[in-house]
């Protein structure tokens, strides 16, 4: 009776030629090009990020405006990034414009009014001692087109009101936002589904390496 001359486990085969399969594989290079495409398609379509105005945003914010209100300098951010119809979230920075300090314990609230037709929206702004430098809030804006948004102040030092415009895109999969997402998220999947299937006609191959060391080996 024939025994194998070696004890080795047919995982460990099929494991090790994939392994050396997939570090030769002109394949993996391509993947790589196709990744660094997608690492520069998502950085193209990204906003201009904070840093452009000198400061840094919130994640998945985008600082509006900042101008002066009286005493104080107002930083309005929004979220989503390019707002389109629903909920947008707003965080609001107040600082001293005199000495630059940031002030923690202001009553701050937001007026939202658009410029053609629809309802004017109001709500406060509220921080927390967990994270006291941003008053948050969010508005529901109904119709598309331009938005006032007027952000009052009131602190120790006074009070101010500082209003700055706000573009609220109608919902549709054809907006020019969408497109590159759209774009992207092809990108992502048929990396993934190509780098799948790789994997499996390796897995395939390798079986097939190791049935035909078997037979020799009987």
């Amino acid at each position: 009776m024939n025994q194998p001359l070696l004890n080795i486990d047919s995982t460990d085969i099929s494991l090790d030629l994939i392994t050396k399969s997939l570090s030769n594989a002109p394949f993996l290079r391509w993947l790589v090009v196709l990744a660094a495409a997608v690492f520069v398609i998502s950085a193209l379509a990204s906003p201009a990020t904070a840093q452009d105005q000198g400061e840094e945003a919130i994640v998945g914010y985008r600082i509006l405006d900042e101008s002066a209100g009286g005493p104080h300098t107002i930083q309005l951010q929004v979220s989503p990034v390019t707002p389109i119809l629903g909920i947008s979230r707003f965080a609001v920075r107040v600082l001293d414009t005199a000495s630059g300090e940031e002030i923690h314990d202001a009553k701050v609230s937001l007026l939202a009014a658009p410029a053609e037709e629809g309802e004017a929206q109001y709500t406060l702004a509220l921080n927390s001692p967990v994270d006291p430098t941003f008053y948050l809030s969010q508005l529901d804006l109904e119709t598309g087109g331009v938005w006032a948004v007027e952000v009052r102040v009131e602190s120790e030092l006074g009070e101010g009101t500082s209003i700055m415009s706000l573009q609220v895109s109608e919902r549709g999969r054809s907006g020019t936002g969408n497109g590159w997402g759209q774009a992207l998220f092809g990108l992502v999947s048929l990396s993934f589904i190509l780098g799948i299937t790789w994997v499996w006609w390796s897995s395939k191959k390798a079986l097939r390496r190791r049935e035909q060391q078997k037979r020799q080996q009987g």
